[in-house]
């Protein structure tokens, strides 16, 4: 503070003259007391001193003071200072009083004022006076202005001259203008000389251009090349950009490194960025954290996001919050959302409202999954007819499934040959228990060979009734008792009585007698009658065996018991058939939830930044 008072005692002592105010003026400025530099600046500019208009007139410019502003800088003009005209001319086309600027920077143009050359062309362009806006600014590019190149390379374009365009931007792009290297990219990259665009996109990123960062990532994104997309985003949307947040959110999104995605989103949402508040809601709806996916797609609702909507019905429907599920569901269907006629189908199947849910799915009739569910409908309501006209529309639409519920129900009508035709149909999308169905019905028609050719599917996807009847076919019909015994053993595994009863039945034939009780054993373990009878039989067999060979040698009694025990017939060819068995299916409830749409419909290709097409004034 002592410095500073013997500077300012120092100051007084000097002898007055323009140049004196004038430092004492700046070195109040310096120290931040305005309102004494404006007095010393007053005297000095009084003086005609030129340097303290000037000054003055940029004090009371940051002041926001532009009359006053004007004044100086017109008097530090006429006093030689020709920067002031140039200032003049900004402050009016601040405003844009483009022909009042035009007087201002030409006087300073005229004087050889690179800036000022750049701005009088860039005011006759916002004058539409394109020929005198080329004038000068050919004029200050020739002078090597980079920024005059860009606003060269605009004027040609909006003209239509691309050869001449091109030619400014490629000026300003050797001279480092980042503007001109930034348009020159989109020139090359709307050329397909994606090599050269990506050359120039480099070097914006590593200079920090936003759009030129986005637009590089997105190429990256663009070519299912995430990582390096991730970098070229992550530069720009760490200063802001809300696109290049959005899209490295998703990436995160994508790889399930949700923490990352959240802290994305958030940024771009916390701009009012409407994709990204909607796959948050999604995030969330998927991590099952439910108030706040419903905070976000309110937000979006408020936007009128039709695909929002949707999706808030669905978590009120999951809540069994039917009146306000229905209320979305109708907004959603109001704006043509066509998943929500579905939706609001299901959510009056499950309040057991039929024909409600009936008069939705017939207004989204060409949506296979709306199909199916007139099809159960109709099949529910006994109109078999109706059904099946429904299925098979969702079976010419690609679903097995549906093929499969009309040949049940021709097969419950006794219209076999319907039956197998749309069986055969759902085995062209294996459908398991489309081939266990046919190899069933034709093995019931004797034919062996076939029904073989369809067990054998499920079989080898473990379906014990198909493992039997194949061992069944192998053993009856091919006397194959190698392969018989292999798929016996397959389902005898997983407790098939049958099979087990079949085994002992099969080793009786072969007069393999040890094996065969081994087999009934195990099927007296699980109580099962035929398996005790027979090993019974085998142990009366025994028994007669053994009262025979004491008769012969007339041991005791042995002959006259022998005479007294009947002789047993049985068949040892009477093989059982298992009980029949299908693959267990989805549950048709798990048909009746909620469709969320969980991605937008974006065209990666209209989503890159444009060029820049506003000329850019030099300051």
């Amino acid at each position: 503070m002592s410095d500073i008072k013997s500077s300012l005692d120092k100051i007084k002592n000097i002898p007055k003259d323009p140049m004196i105010y004038h430092t004492k003026g700046t070195f109040f400025e310096k120290i931040g007391k305005i309102d004494n530099a404006i007095k010393q600046y007053k005297i000095a500019a009084e003086y005609d001193y030129a340097k303290s208009q000037y000054a003055l007139a940029n004090i009371y410019y940051d002041k926001k003071k532009y009359s006053e502003a004007e004044e100086w800088y017109s008097r530090a003009y006429k006093n030689g200072i020709i920067d002031a005209a140039f200032d003049i001319g900004n402050m009016y086309f601040n405003v844009d009083a483009y022909e009042h600027c035009l007087y201002w920077y030409e006087k300073a143009a005229k004087e050889g004022h690179l800036k000022a050359q750049n701005n009088l062309g860039v005011s006759y362009f916002k004058l539409m006076k394109y020929k005198k806006a080329e004038e000068w600014l050919i004029e200050a590019s020739d002078s090597s202005l980079p920024i005059a190149c860009f606003n060269l390379g605009v004027l040609y374009t909006v003209l239509k001259d691309e050869e001449n365009a091109f030619k400014y931007y490629k000026k300003g792009s050797i001279m480092l203008e980042e503007n001109c290297k930034y348009n020159l990219a989109i020139i090359n990259q709307n050329n397909k000389d994606e090599k050269e665009a990506i050359s120039l996109y480099k070097y914006l990123h590593k200079i920090g251009n936003d759009k030129g960062c986005f637009n590089i990532g997105l190429i990256m994104e663009k070519n299912n090349n995430l990582d390096e997309a991730e970098r070229y985003y992550k530069k720009s949307a760490d200063q802001g950009h809300t696109k290049s947040q959005y899209r490295l959110a998703y990436i995160y999104d994508r790889r399930e490194e949700y923490e990352d995605a959240i802290e994305y989103y958030k940024k771009a949402c916390d701009k009012d960025h409407i994709h990204s508040k909607f796959r948050l809601a999604n995030l969330y709806n998927k991590e099952n954290e439910i108030e706040k996916a419903k905070e976000y797609y309110t937000m979006c609702v408020e936007s009128e996001m039709v695909e929002a909507k949707n999706n808030l019905a669905g978590l009120y429907f999951e809540e069994e919050n039917y009146e306000e599920a229905k209320m979305y569901y109708m907004q959603a269907i109001e704006n043509g959302c066509r998943e929500s006629f579905e939706n609001l189908g299901d959510l009056y199947y499950k309040t057991d409202e039929k024909e409600k849910a009936l008069s939705f799915y017939l207004r989204q009739s060409d949506s296979v999954g709306c199909q199916i569910k007139i099809g159960n409908i109709y099949e529910e309501f006994e109109n078999y007819d109706e059904a099946i006209i429904w299925y098979k529309k969702a079976s010419e639409n690609g679903d097995s499934n549906s093929s499969y519920k009309i040949a049940q129900i021709y097969l419950d009508l006794g219209d076999n040959e319907e039956a197998k035709k749309y069986f055969e149909i759902a085995t062209s999308k294996n459908n398991i228990n489309a081939y266990i169905y046919l190899g069933k019905l034709y093995f019931d028609e004797g034919k062996y060979e076939e029904a073989k050719k369809y067990f054998e599917i499920p079989a080898n996807d473990a379906n014990t009734y198909s493992e039997h009847m194949l061992g069944l076919i192998y053993d009856i019909h091919y006397k194959e008792y190698d392969n018989a015994k292999y798929w016996y053993e397959k389902s005898r595994s997983k407790k098939c009585i049958e099979s087990i009863y079949n085994l002992g039945l099969l080793n009786l034939r072969l007069n393999e007698y040890n094996e065969a009780e081994k087999y009934f054993k195990e099927g007296l373990r699980f109580e099962d009658s035929r398996c005790e009878y027979m090993l019974a039989w085998l142990y009366y067999k025994k028994s007669l065996d053994m009262y025979t060979s004491l008769g012969n040698r007339n041991y005791e009694d042995s002959k006259d018991i022998l005479s007294k025990m009947p002789n047993l017939n049985i068949d040892f060819h009477k093989s059982l058939i298992a009980q029949f068995e299908l693959e267990e299916r989805a549950k048709d409830d798990d048909e009746y939830v909620p469709i969320y749409i969980l991605d937008i419909n974006e065209d990666i290709e209209n989503m890159f930044e444009e060029s820049i097409t506003d000329m850019i004034i030099d300051k």
